[in-house]
């Protein structure tokens, strides 16, 4: 008994590194994306000082009303996906909230495509103006993410209702990632729709 309980004891520290080593990965793997967008960041900034008439003036195309909307939609369906976890780990079915959250992934692609549609009927492009070049960089990064996050949560929705739920190692990654996607929104809304009129 002694010893089985030995042995016990020994694989427990085994379980928990493997863990520890997949979430460092994972979050390696956050830090290293979040610091791609913190360098366009800083290189829109440095810009921006350097031509801050000239963005201005840009920027007032921009339709304002549209990248909040996106924000809400961001929040809540990261609010939704916090409530999913929480099911998750409860063992409960969180296959609406899910689903609801990739609706508001949905909505934001439509939103977003419905603003290009404006921007470049506008004559806006990418090669328009440097404004313009990282408008167009920045959220066409960012809704990259949105789709990728999309496959994230999909798997886990998908999981749910065949029965075989994922992971929770698996739900809580891709509930980091679209929390990531949410506040990535938050600093382009921040930087490029709001900062550029500063």
């Amino acid at each position: 008994m002694t010893e089985h309980g030995l042995t016990v004891a020994r694989r427990v520290p085994d379980v928990r590194q493997r863990r520890l080593a997949s979430d460092t990965a994972f979050w390696g793997f956050i830090f290293a994306d979040m610091t791609v967008f913190a360098l366009f960041f800083i290189a829109y900034l440095w810009q921006f000082g350097s031509n801050r008439s000239e963005f201005r003036a840009d920027a007032a195309h921009l339709v304002i009303w549209l990248g909040l909307t996106n924000a809400l939609i961001l929040l809540t369906s990261s609010y939704l996906v916090v409530r999913a976890v929480q099911k998750h780990r409860a063992g409960t079915d969180a296959r609406m909230l899910i689903g609801w959250a990739l609706a508001l992934a949905a909505a934001f692609a439509l939103v977003k495509s419905g603003e290009y549609a404006i921007e470049i009927s506008a004559g806006h492009t990418l090669k328009s103006s440097t404004f313009f070049m990282y408008y167009f960089v920045l959220t066409g990064l960012h809704l990259m993410h949105v789709l990728i996050g999309s496959t994230l949560l999909l798997t886990w929705w998908r999981g749910e209702r065949s029965g075989r739920p994922v992971s929770f190692r698996f739900a809580e990654s891709a509930a980091g990632y679209w929390h990531m996607v949410d506040l990535l929104w938050i600093l382009i809304f921040s930087f490029v729709y709001i900062g550029s009129h500063a």
